[in-house]
């Protein structure tokens, strides 16, 4: 095994070449790191237009808190098999944000409006940004952001298939913080136990031009600060598993794990003007699930499970908001507590308070805060949940998919147009499995919305059928029945009742609708459901 000291680089793979400069070491042309073991005894400067490549399998150790400065381009390509680690060689006092020791400077990309950098299948341990006798809190210190990876004035950068774990900083971006970019890819990602005391525990960015975060796994990160005032301890952080800035448009985060987080606002905080959420899953968190942060955002929110999140206040639990512009369809957010003892935990919240789009999903709520119709109360049901909220159970390996039985399942918006949905949800499966797409991130793949024999177990009795213009339903037991729900061949609603007659006896008038295929669903106070497939001639 050979080890490469950084004083002399391998430069375009034939020639050798050093150039040192007070304490640094700066390369100005194409470089392989090939060696099995790279060790940092100085910052490191890759130039513009210079080109820093590492193969698969290379072991990059830092021996005190220096940094690699990308003006030019990095590719970092390893594999499942040869990943490319960057670590430290002595972890002692990283957890001492007095000291620069325990912790290496990370990866920092500056002043490159051209080119793309690609890191993929890299792991990042025990990168640390900390200004020891600095200010903790001072927004314009740029040495206290960013633990793994900083960039700031950048052109492209993509991030995927890598590992950042135990990676801190002290303002924001406990692994990554990303800023002035025209785009930024993270994608199948796993962040553990990163931590900052602000803004970001995991990823933080602003400024970007086209953000995707998708297909990650957060868990166990924090963006918590404690500190006293007047009145106590004060409980300050935002964001534990990332955090969105204002100015960071038209991104899309979906298909991510976000677990187990801890931060008293939120374990993803959004505050973007628009900005797509879809498919992801955000349990056990302590603190709230998702904050909304800009009130003229016009973000959306759809097929998200939002579910057994801890907070630290009653009206801040599952999902918080500010715009009365926020679209939310399809989610389940659902049994979400808070430690705010004497007051229910309010699942949806709005601080001006706004009315929001709040429709076709599972909240058990009264609709305070929110409007819109299809919106159930009912338990979601699901396979394996965790047995109760906040980060004591663990959100990931719990089964967070749809049991047969759920009410979630076809009870989704009927229109799914200008949702801008996949074609698949968060388990790579079909995004519309039946006669329409189900509430949360992961869509049951069993039920088709209707019964292999619409007569067995039947509660209700539906004649004529076939029928010309009307049919009756005759339902014994009325108080049992919470609501009937009318659709057609195309799985749109087009009619409910809540409340039965006296008579026990309730008429649909379809004179007006074409002949063709109808689906009655009812459903009943035990939460069971049953589908009726009626015929119009």
């Amino acid at each position: 095994m050979k080890t490469l000291i950084i004083s002399l680089f391998i430069i375009c793979t034939i020639f050798l070449a050093q150039k040192q400069s007070i304490g640094q070491q700066f390369i100005e042309n194409d470089t392989i790191w090939s060696s099995d073991t790279v060790r940092i005894y100085n910052d490191i400067v890759v130039e513009y237009p210079a080109t820093l490549t590492i193969n698969p399998g290379v072991y990059v150790e830092f021996q005190d808190n220096y940094s690699i400065d990308i003006y030019g381009k990095l590719i970092a390509i390893g594999s499942g098999k040869l990943p490319i680690i960057f670590t430290i060689a002595d972890t002692n006092s990283f957890g001492d944000t007095a000291t620069l020791a325990g912790g290496w400077g990370g990866i920092k990309f500056l002043q490159n409006q051209y080119d793309t950098s690609i890191i993929s299948f890299c792991h990042f341990y025990y990168g640390k940004a900390v200004d020891p006798g600095a200010y903790p809190l001072d927004p314009s210190n740029e040495n206290i952001k960013g633990g793994a990876i900083y960039c700031n004035v950048y052109s492209h950068l993509e991030i995927s298939n890598s590992r950042f774990a135990h990676n801190r900083s002290i303002f924001s971006g406990g692994a990554v913080y990303a800023i002035n970019l025209q785009s930024l890819i993270i994608r199948n990602n796993y962040f553990i136990s990163n931590s900052t005391l602000q803004y970001g525990g995991a990823l933080w960015l602003n400024k970007v031009n086209k953000a995707e975060v998708s297909n990650n796994i957060f868990r166990e990160n924090q963006a918590v600060r404690f500190s006293e005032n007047a009145w106590g301890i004060a409980i300050t952080g935002a964001g534990a598993a990332m955090w969105l800035g204002a100015q960071t448009n038209n991104s899309v985060i979906f298909n991510n794990m976000i677990t187990n987080n801890i931060s008293p606002n939120a374990a993803l905080y959004e505050t973007s003007y628009n900005c797509s959420v879809f498919n992801n899953i955000i349990a056990n968190n302590r603190g709230p699930g998702s904050m909304i942060g800009h009130s003229l955002s016009v973000s959306s929110y759809t097929n998200n499970t939002i579910v057994n999140n801890n907070g630290f206040f009653h009206n801040m639990c599952g999902i918080v908001f500010f715009s009365k512009n926020i679209l939310m369809r399809n989610n389940i957010v659902h049994g979400n507590i808070s430690d705010y003892y004497g007051y229910k935990p309010i699942q949806v919240y709005s601080f001006d308070p706004v009315i929001a789009d709040f429709a076709y999903s599972c909240n058990p709520d009264e609709a305070i805060y929110y409007q819109g119709e299809g919106n159930i109360q009912d338990d979601p049901q699901f396979v394996n949940p965790t047995p109760g909220a906040g980060p004591d159970y663990d959100g990931l390996s719990a089964d967070w998919s749809l049991l047969d039985s759920s009410p979630c399942v076809n009870t989704g918006t009927p229109d799914t147009s200008g949702l801008n949905l996949p074609a698949t949800d968060l388990r790579g499966n079909p995004r519309i499995y039946g006669i329409r797409i189900d509430m949360g991130a992961i869509e049951n793949q069993t039920v088709v919305g209707l019964p292999e024999n619409l007569f067995v177990n039947a509660r209700v009795q539906v004649s004529p059928n076939p029928f010309g213009q009307s049919f009756k339903v005759i339902a014994p037991g009325r108080e049992k029945i919470s609501s009937f729900r009318l659709f057609n061949q195309k799985g749109q609603q087009i009619g409910m009742e809540t409340l039965m007659p006296i008579d026990q006896i309730l008429v649909f008038d379809l004179g007006y609708q074409p002949p063709g295929l109808y689906l009655l669903v009812t459903r009943f106070e035990d939460g069971t459901s049953e589908t009726t497939k009626l015929v119009k001639y």
